[in-house]
C-alpha cells in the first residue's frame, strides 16, 4: 500500500483571514471546516464564508507539515502573492527560500 499524498491548502475566511492547513483531500477538508463541527478546525468555526483559494500537492505528511510551518511564517501579503500567482510546489519552495534569507 502506498502512502497518500498530502496537499497544502489556503482558505480565505470571510474575505479577511487566510487559514493554512494540510490534507489528503483539501475539498473534503473544506467541507469539514464548513460543517462547523469536528473534525473541522476550531479556528475556522467562527467564520461564515470559507473558500479554498490555493492548493498544491506536496508529498508525504512530514513534507507537508514542514511546508505548512514555513507558509504560516509568511506575512499576509506574501500569502496573497502565493494565491494570486498559484505557485507550483517548486515555485512555492523557492519563494519561501527567498523570504527566509
Amino acid at each position: 500500500m502506498t502512502n497518500p499524498l498530502y496537499c497544502l491548502y489556503l482558505l480565505n475566511c470571510d474575505n479577511d483571514i487566510l487559514y493554512t492547513g494540510i490534507a489528503i483531500n483539501p475539498v473534503q477538508r473544506l467541507k469539514h471546516h464548513q460543517s462547523k463541527k469536528p473534525p473541522g478546525a476550531k479556528f475556522t468555526r467562527r467564520f461564515k464564508d470559507l473558500k479554498l483559494v490555493y492548493q498544491v500537492t506536496v508529498g508525504n505528511r512530514s513534507q507537508a507539515q514542514n511546508l505548512e510551518y514555513h507558509v504560516k511564517q509568511l506575512c499576509k501579503q506574501d500569502k496573497i502573492t502565493v494565491i494570486e500567482q498559484q505557485l507550483s510546489l517548486t515555485e512555492l519552495q523557492d519563494f519561501i527560500s527567498l523570504k527566509t534569507v
